[in-house]
């Protein structure tokens, strides 16, 4: 459960506020389940983007489009310093944890939107 902690604030925050806010702004003949289903949608998609960006991260998607911005910087640095080395890879166990931790994510988000939908057939 420790694991999920920062999931469910972040994905807490954002139901109370997006709730608070619909229910207090427009929509006042419906009811608080709509308002509450609306703010569990927008939570879990939030949280579901959160997940998968991350992943592609984990798993090295982005390593490939940051590569020509990393090499023009790493020349920069080489011209003002010419002792200048890069820092050294991440280790496989991290990225593996890294994956592991943005599945959480992924998994709240999913199980989120499912709950909305649910909530709003009643």
């Amino acid at each position: 459960m420790k694991k999920f902690r920062n999931i469910f604030f972040v994905w807490g925050i954002v139901t109370i506020v997006y709730t608070i806010w619909s229910f207090s702004a427009y929509y006042r003949s419906e009811s608080f389940l709509f308002h509450l289903s609306g703010g569990l949608f927008v939570s879990g998609i939030l949280t579901f983007a959160i997940g998968m960006f991350s992943h592609m991260s984990a798993t090295g998607l982005f390593d490939g489009f940051m590569y020509g911005f990393k090499r023009n910087r790493r020349a920069k640095l080489k011209e003002i310093d010419a002792d200048y080395e890069e820092d050294e890879e991440e280790d496989p166990e991290d990225r593996l944890l890294r994956k592991q931790s943005a599945w959480n994510w992924v998994y709240v988000g999913v199980g989120s939107t499912v709950l909305s939908f649910l909530i709003a057939l009643i």
